[in-house]
């Protein structure tokens, strides 16, 4: 985790070599920011430590429901989306035995890019018994839009971290003026440390716009993709139907196609069911009743393992 309480700049983002012809906003203000937060046990209960935040990003205090239940954490952005030349930081320390959903509030809008790019980056560290569920949300690149999201997870010997991806074809339910599969270009790269070891690493880079061939190649003939990562193996009930790959290191990557809804669905119960079964709860993290309205995007209704 960075410094406290360090501003935010250009220099704590990076890169990669498919977009170093362009550059981030020259005028910084506004537009580079993010969150450093601490999650800390107390008494059992996960709280909010030490926390940092710099516009456009934001931060709520956790909402908490039950004994079995994690922490719920929300991370706001105020503005539109992403625009081009927009960065964001995240980062996240998972301080032992704590138990937590960090979610953002809805969907991420990658707006067009005119001489630039937009990045998210998120650096998250997971210390000793900590469970981590993270689902940033679902992600619409517009027509023309450039951006790179660097993921960075570091977890301790026996730490545990679910991470999910959902990415839409873009703004395509809009007749003539769809946007489907017609940003520019989207990179996206993911490692895992676990004790500072390599255990799992995703890459890929998607220039577009994209014709009918290219987009089948990808997605089917589905406008929504989604990849979750979690810690150690997987039973068939968590895989929601999606296609599940163990990786040499004994942790399990699911992927996903299908509508928005379908995927989203799946990447949250898939998520929460896993999520439960490392803690021993009776039931998946979140799903069943509690005060979640019908309108967060991942209220989704799963059954219970044992139901």
């Amino acid at each position: 985790m960075g410094p406290w309480p360090a501003r935010i700049t250009v220099d704590d983002f990076l890169t990669p070599p498919e977009l170093r012809p362009f550059a981030l906003a020259a005028n910084a203000a506004g537009r580079v920011g993010g969150v450093r937060a601490e999650l800390i046990n107390a008494d059992g209960q996960t709280r909010l430590g030490r926390c940092y935040q710099q516009v456009p990003l934001r931060v709520l205090p956790p909402f908490h429901f039950g004994p079995e239940e994690p922490a719920l954490l929300y991370l706001l952005n105020p503005t539109a989306g992403l625009m081009d030349g927009d960065a964001h930081l995240v980062d996240l320390h998972a301080g032992p035995g704590t138990r937590a959903v960090v979610v953002g509030q809805s969907a991420t809008r990658i707006h067009p890019a005119v001489h630039g790019f937009c990045t998210q980056r998120w650096r998250v560290r997971v210390e000793a018994g900590a469970v981590l569920v993270i689902l940033p949300g679902p992600v619409i690149p517009f027509a023309g839009s450039r951006s790179f999201q660097k993921v960075e997870i570091d977890l301790a010997a026996d730490a545990s971290v679910i991470w999910g991806d959902l990415w839409l074809a873009g703004r395509y339910a809009r007749g003539d003026a769809s946007e489907r599969f017609s940003f520019d270009l989207l990179v996206q790269e993911m490692t895992v440390r676990r004790a500072g070891r390599l255990v799992f690493r995703d890459r890929f880079c998607w220039r577009g716009p994209w014709d009918d061939a290219t987009a089948a190649w990808h997605f089917g003939p589905h406008p929504a993709t989604a990849s979750l990562f979690v810690t150690g193996t997987l039973d068939a009930e968590a895989c929601a139907g999606g296609a599940l790959l163990s990786t040499v290191a004994g942790d399990s990557c699911i992927r996903w196609t299908g509508s928005g809804q379908e995927v989203a669905a799946a990447i949250v119960g898939s998520a929460l069911i896993a999520a439960a079964f490392r803690t021993e709860a009776a039931n998946p993290w979140l799903l069943n009743g509690f005060d979640l309205a019908p309108n967060h995007w991942f209220s989704f209704q799963r059954e219970s393992r044992n139901a």
